[in-house]
């Protein structure tokens, strides 16, 4: 909003300046941290890597499937932040009782509702664990794949049934993708995390980013589509991509699921 009313340099002078403000808070309570941690969380002293055998191969191959799944959502997911301002800036209606909303204002939707929704999801998850019904880590990722899919369906319902979209698509279409990153992302790492054998766990988590890499250079390449096809079948490209990817994440979950709890069981004795 500052960039916009005020220019680029209030908009990057204020973020400089709540980085520093950050840097002064890190600063000021330096003295109350500590070096040592609990000892059930320090590290095993001079204990070298075991060498991966055939057992943990098969788990690093289960768990870079698992990430390979993820690049579906998250070519549906990080389009709002490419495209999808580009179509909210030329088509939506952004005119509210007078006021014009911001077209930045929408990249800030969805991330608010990924910290929002943290602890209604984390109820969730517990109530249906309580019950015996809560999805694993690769069905939740599923999950959140086919909510990506169904954000970028409304927005194909609003090209095809207005002129100027109204802007609750768009909201909409941030609401769903904030929820769905909560059912894909962290999953992910949490999964990486237990699962991965030991000594490569961070090298794993690592390697998750890559995930990221991959999804983030197929956006830009779908992003050359837009302006060959209608809004509409852009955004119905796009659910179908997400859509592709949460059924294979249901359908290939079993076996990888069976392949990780393997590990851990062997872990564990």
């Amino acid at each position: 909003l500052l960039a916009q009313l005020y220019g680029w340099h209030a908009g990057f002078g204020l973020a400089g300046i709540l980085m520093l403000t950050g840097l002064a808070t890190y600063l000021a309570g330096y003295r109350t941290l500590s070096e040592e941690t609990p000892k059930a969380n320090r590290a095993q002293p001079a204990t070298a890597v075991a060498p991966l055998g055939a057992k943990e191969w098969r788990v690093i191959a289960a768990l870079v499937a698992t990430m390979a799944l993820t690049v579906f959502q998250s070519v549906a997911y990080y389009q709002n932040s490419s495209i999808g301002l580009v179509w909210i800036n030329s088509n939506v209606d952004l005119d509210l009782f007078g006021f014009q909303i911001p077209t930045a204002w929408f990249n800030s939707i969805d991330p608010f509702i990924s910290i929002v929704f943290v602890p209604v999801l984390i109820w969730l998850w517990r109530w249906q664990q309580r019950r015996g019904g809560e999805p694993g880590e690769i069905r939740k990722i599923g999950a959140g794949a086919l909510m990506a899919a169904l954000a970028n369906l409304v927005l194909v319902v609003g090209c095809l049934t207005m002129t100027r979209v109204s802007a609750i698509f768009p909201v909409l279409y941030d609401v769903l993708l904030g929820v769905a990153f909560l059912y894909y992302w962290p999953p992910l790492l949490a999964l990486v995390s237990r699962a991965a054998p030991q000594g490569y766990k961070a090298t794993l988590i690592g390697a998750a980013f890559l995930a990221l890499f991959v999804g983030n250079i197929i956006v830009g390449w779908i992003g050359t589509f837009y302006e060959q096809m209608t809004p509409a079948g852009f955004w119905a490209l796009e659910a179908g991509v997400a859509a592709v990817g949460g059924v294979l994440a249901f359908a290939l979950a079993r076996p990888l699921e069976r392949l990780l709890a393997a590990n851990e069981s062997a872990g564990s004795a």
